[in-house]
């Protein structure tokens, strides 16, 4: 009889063997960040005693049941879309960005982002979003700070690989200082500086 686990415990385990600790659990990433499903899965019940029964179909369940865009799993192959801090070889397909994304930082951090540039710091890709209020989520979650604006478009054509992990999230392996701006009305921007509007996580 197989154990019913809760399926965001599950979700929780494959996020954070697939983003960032895949030898853990006895699987290589390939270039784009998937592992075969299978072998994952015995990974797992190793790491997980309690999860001995543990199968496929309970993971593909949970991945079902999560945000959508987060996995992808095809042809007997699992990846994390995003929040990697493994290198990968590429995220997926370089695509042209929309005109703007948006990126939630501290303030702490956002005078040195704004001087030199956004780069992924402890992930191995920049996370940019098209979505405020996700930008606006991730600016709580570290206890305040601001929503920078990316000239997506005008980075890219300058050069910079755009890739888009779901429907709102988009990488970036660094983004330069002229593409990057604050809201002037955003409270928490450094004073004296000319700003746009707003970009991702």
């Amino acid at each position: 009889m197989t154990e019913q686990i809760e399926p965001q415990r599950i979700v929780r385990v494959l996020a954070f063997a697939l983003r960032h600790q895949p030898l853990r659990f006895g699987v290589a990433l390939d270039d784009e960040g998937f592992a075969g499903l299978d072998d994952l899965v015995v990974g797992i019940r190793f790491s997980h005693y309690d999860w001995a029964t543990l199968d496929r179909h309970q993971v593909e369940a949970a991945v079902r049941g999560t945000d959508p865009g987060r996995f992808e799993v095809r042809d007997g192959l699992v990846r994390a879309r995003y929040g990697h801090s493994v290198a990968l070889g590429s995220p997926g397909e370089v695509r042209p960005p929309p005109d703007v994304l948006l990126h939630g930082t501290s303030a702490d951090a956002a005078p040195t982002v704004l001087a030199t540039a956004l780069r992924p710091m402890n992930r191995a890709f920049v996370h940019l979003t098209t979505n405020p209020d996700y930008a606006t989520q991730v600016v709580a979650a570290k206890g305040g700070g601001v929503v920078i604006r990316v000239r997506a478009r005008e980075a890219a054509a300058a050069g910079v690989e755009f890739f888009q992990a779901n429907p709102h999230v988009w990488l970036a392996r660094e983004v330069p200082s002229p593409f990057l701006r604050i809201d002037d009305d955003d409270p928490a921007a450094p004073q004296g500086r000319r700003t746009d509007t707003a970009v991702v996580t």
